[in-house]
């Protein structure tokens, strides 16, 4: 590549980044009209410039960009040193041009802004199905206790018939009843929390009843208060086993111990970017629902039938009517 080449393009270079002095702008602009190999560099340059600028909403982290840029930028000053020393030295070094590595940059970042979002994607989809993974082996601990029980599922204990607590009213703790599969050896701690909030765990001890947070916790049970709790092969239950919901992930109604109204028209946990949820249902079968209402007839799994207001003593409407609770295990 000849100096004048090079004085070109560091000059155009400049003259895209606005950093030319008015002279010198004018000189170009002159050059541009009357000059077609010139004219042609400036377009190559800025076609370049312009593809660097076109990445999608979400873009490669920043400092890729900025370090690949930054290389650009003292490759061009490099550039410029070389051709002002080459009259004075013997040996001379072998250089990309600018508009070389600007093509380069540009398909790095392209690429980069390509790959990322699909990385991010596949890592959602692998997310999903881990978590139902996880509630597949909850319902295989869930059917291996009811075996054990006399074909009854696990169930809260006490007397409480609050499941919301107050300042001045305690409430049962509904992952009670789950932690009875970790209590008495039918699965592990982990595979009560899904996947999107990372693997996190705890240590059992002697004389838990629950989980030591709702953290630990991020699926949702049905209702198990009641005269009796739920049994497997109850006549009613037992016609609507391929649709009865009695778990999902976490509902998103209930948070820190308050009813949250503003979710009620949109009622999708939020465990997976609110597109949907997994759900067990009384015949184990685990499916991906994107919406709430797949309960027996449509039934919305977060809600009691007909009820839009909670105060934290509510009931499933029938037997078949599912009611997945928030998973609390400290009163507020």
């Amino acid at each position: 590549m000849s100096e004048e080449i090079k004085n070109d393009e560091i000059m155009l270079t400049d003259f895209l980044r606005g950093e030319l002095s008015a002279s010198d702008n004018k000189e170009v602009q002159d050059r541009l009209d009357r000059d077609e190999p010139f004219k042609r560099l400036h377009d190559d340059i800025s076609n370049t410039f312009a593809a660097m600028k076109l990445l999608p909403e979400d873009a490669p982290p920043e400092d890729l960009v900025n370090t690949t840029l930054a290389r650009i930028d003292q490759a061009r000053r490099t550039e410029a040193l070389l051709a002002r020393e080459e009259g004075r030295r013997a040996v001379t070094f072998p250089t990309f041009s600018l508009r070389e590595l600007s093509a380069v940059a540009a398909a790095v970042i392209l690429m980069a802004a390509i790959l990322v979002p699909s990385m991010r994607q596949a890592r959602y989809r692998a997310q999903i199905g881990k978590c139902a993974s996880n509630v597949g082996q909850i319902g295989a601990a869930i059917l291996s206790y009811a075996n054990a029980n006399d074909d009854y599922l696990p169930a809260a204990d006490g007397l409480q018939n609050r499941w919301l607590p107050t300042e001045g009213q305690a409430a049962f703790s509904n992952s009670a009843a789950l932690y009875k599969l970790v209590r008495f050896g039918y699965t592990s701690p982990v595979v009560f929390r899904c996947p999107t909030g990372g693997a996190e765990s705890f240590h059992t001890k002697a004389g838990m009843s629950d989980f030591p947070s709702e953290k630990y916790i991020t699926y949702s049970y049905q209702h198990t208060r009641g005269p009796r709790p739920m049994r497997q092969n109850d006549p009613i239950l037992a016609e609507v086993a391929e649709r009865m919901v009695i778990l999902a992930d976490s509902t998103p109604l209930f948070a820190r111990g308050f009813f949250r109204r503003e979710s009620i028209n949109h009622p999708i946990s939020e465990n997976h970017r609110r597109t949907g949820q997994n759900v067990l249902y009384l015949d184990m079968r685990v499916s991906w629902a994107d919406s709430p209402t797949v309960g027996v007839r449509g039934d919305n799994i977060y809600l009691v039938k007909g009820v839009l207001e909670y105060r934290g003593d509510e009931k499933p409407s029938e037997p078949t009517d599912t009611f997945l609770l928030p998973t609390f295990s400290r009163s507020r």
